[in-house]
């Protein structure tokens, strides 16, 4: 939690309001990671911020991950709707969520492209350390990332014009059922989470959980 925590705090340090609205890459690939979206406090704090200082531009705000198929696949399927609820939960707070199905990308470190010359790196899922950051205008760095931004935005593996299509296509894409997934998620927004768990640490919450279910199960 401590690296996810240092992370977040660096984005947001280093993230001034730039005319470009910048491009997040996350690298969270499987329901367990993706998990801390949804239960860590600061993560969804995190969320809303970004959501707050980019949202409602003409450009969407855009959270890329790579999954490639083997891996969507491959994954328990508990894995998978945890998967699918963190992007809900994006997608909730008006960001954009496309996905890349290139292996290559799968080991890229999360990154911002926060202008056309400058990347903000911050990294602790399958980091070496706790974790890894960096604020970088190095032109070989920013032109690996720049191109897998690139890449994501002509070919995700998920697309619609609204958050609706683009997780009706996200659960094709992770071989779950729709309009079960709704009507559950409707479910358990209408009994709350916190009838199910109640984090005893003040670094944990489920309001993400609420938000992403009540938001899944309002679609149609």
């Amino acid at each position: 939690m401590a690296g996810s925590d240092f992370c977040a705090r660096h984005i947001l340090r280093h993230l001034h309001q730039p005319a470009q609205t910048p491009f997040f890459w996350t690298r969270e690939q499987r329901g367990e990671e993706a998990s801390t979206w949804l239960l860590f406090r600061h993560k969804y704090a995190y969320l809303r911020e970004t959501s707050r200082r980019f949202g409602g531009r003409e450009d969407p705000l855009v959270r890329a991950f790579c999954l490639p198929e083997g891996t969507a696949q491959e994954t328990p399927r508990w894995e998978r709707l945890l998967l699918f609820l963190a992007i809900a939960l994006m997608e909730s707070l008006g960001i954009k969520v496309l996905v890349s199905a290139e292996p290559q990308h799968a080991g890229l470190q999360g990154f911002v492209r926060q202008a056309q010359h400058r990347v903000i790196i911050a990294n602790w899922v399958r980091a070496d350390g706790i974790w890894f950051v960096d604020a970088t205008e190095r032109r070989g760095v920013v032109r690996k990332f720049a191109d897998a931004a690139a890449h994501v935005n002509t070919y995700s593996a998920i697309d619609g014009p609204g958050a609706q299509e683009r997780l009706r296509s996200l659960a094709s894409y992770l071989t779950l059922d729709w309009d079960w997934l709704r009507q559950r998620c409707q479910d358990l927004a209408a009994a709350g989470w916190a009838g199910f768990a109640k984090p005893r640490s003040r670094l944990l919450s489920v309001d993400a959980l609420d938000a992403a279910c009540g938001y899944v199960g309002g679609l149609r």
